[in-house]
């Protein structure tokens, strides 16, 4: 079995917990309270990974697709298991699908769609098929990159003096109640929720008596950093730019002029978003992989190539992009919180079947 290392781990976390969020002004519901609603969802995203990390130290060794098996039954498992694959090819579906819009709206304007996202998927293929090791290792070599490509991004909105912090206020101006409509369901299933996927992942680290502190570190740091983000963003287009316009990160970092010869960032902004965007894309394909084969018993290769093209494929069944981010931000963050909450709450519920539970105590 291919193993992965404590800080490969925690790299991934970081990567892929960003990911495409700064695609998005995360709870604009919620107005100039958005980081409001982006704290509260960081707490409750700690106590569900909390869960997570609860089901996985109950059988070490065992991947979701088990944990469903063990909790659930074979045939209720093999059923959780199955549509859990799906949506994770749909999620990794919906992140090629941001990748070609974010390439004809930032930089290729006359490409064709399909040559864009073909090209992101074949990379991801090819990713995917080198297995978890190689993955990891990449995604540790662009950990820097991103991290100071963001530090860059963040000094220079300061040093062009373009944030106002005056935006953020009035404060609570219309009660909590906008903060809590913002932060539930929403951004409990996106991004907070999707550290579920680790439990695909978490029986591949070699050192699991480190596993805690290497989650939830990152999950902290990532927390911080994207409400700082959502407050920076905020402070430099204020609420009202920002609940409009398609990409807020872009559309700040674009304000930037500097000694009128530092200008036109736009590429730094598209590149950190094509490393978050790959990572996703790349992470949820090879949990839905992992998944179909820990399930049903196929090897993992077998499965490489269908669950591919079934991604690449289901990416055009939206017909543009005010469609596919209406589904993304209306319709599927309030179904995904089932894979997020309901079956892991279920489990913890529910208890390790009778029979397993000697099974399980000779692999501890």
């Amino acid at each position: 079995m291919q193993k992965i290392g404590k800080n490969q781990l925690a790299f991934m976390i970081v990567l892929f917990m960003i990911g495409s969020t700064p695609l998005f002004e995360l709870g604009i519901k919620a107005k100039q309270d958005a980081w409001m609603a982006m704290t509260l969802a960081a707490i409750a995203g700690m106590l569900m990974t909390a869960v997570y990390v609860l089901l996985h130290r109950r059988a070490p060794e065992f991947d979701l697709a088990e944990l469903y098996h063990i909790h659930f039954g074979r045939i209720v498992g093999a059923i959780a298991s199955s549509i859990t694959a799906i949506w994770f090819a749909y999620e990794s579906m919906r992140n090629v699908r941001d990748f070609g819009e974010l390439t004809m709206l930032a930089l290729l304007a006359f490409t064709p769609k399909w040559i864009v996202m073909l090209s992101i998927m074949t990379v991801s293929y090819y990713t995917v098929g080198k297995g978890i090791e190689v993955f990891f290792r990449v995604v540790q070599m662009l950990f820097p990159i991103a991290i100071f490509s963001y530090a860059v991004i963040i000094v220079l909105l300061f040093t062009a003096r373009l944030t106002d912090f005056h935006q953020l206020f009035p404060m609570l101006e219309n009660g909590l109640g906008p903060v809590f409509k913002a932060a539930f369901p929403d951004l409990i299933a996106f991004p907070f929720g999707q550290m579920v996927i680790f439990l695909v992942f978490w029986k591949h680290v070699q050192e699991k008596n480190r596993l805690i502190r290497k989650t939830f570190g990152p999950l902290t740091f990532v927390s911080l950093f994207l409400i700082a983000m959502n407050i920076l963003i905020m402070t430099v287009l204020g609420p009202t730019l920002a609940s409009v316009t398609s990409l807020p990160l872009l559309e700040a970092v674009q304000l930037i002029r500097l000694a009128n010869f530092l200008e036109r960032l736009d590429i730094l902004v598209t590149l950190l978003l094509y490393i978050g965007l790959y990572v996703k894309i790349t992470l949820l394909y090879m949990a839905s992989v992992f998944t179909i084969s820990s399930a049903f018993g196929f090897t993992y290769r077998a499965v490489v190539l269908p669950v591919g093209i079934c991604i690449y494929l289901t990416s055009f069944l939206e017909p543009n992009n005010t469609y596919h981010l209406w589904i993304g931000l209306e319709v599927s963050l309030k179904i995904v919180p089932f894979f997020q909450v309901v079956f892991p709450l279920l489990m913890l519920m529910v208890g390790v079947r009778s029979k397993f539970r000697q099974q399980i105590a000779s692999l501890k």
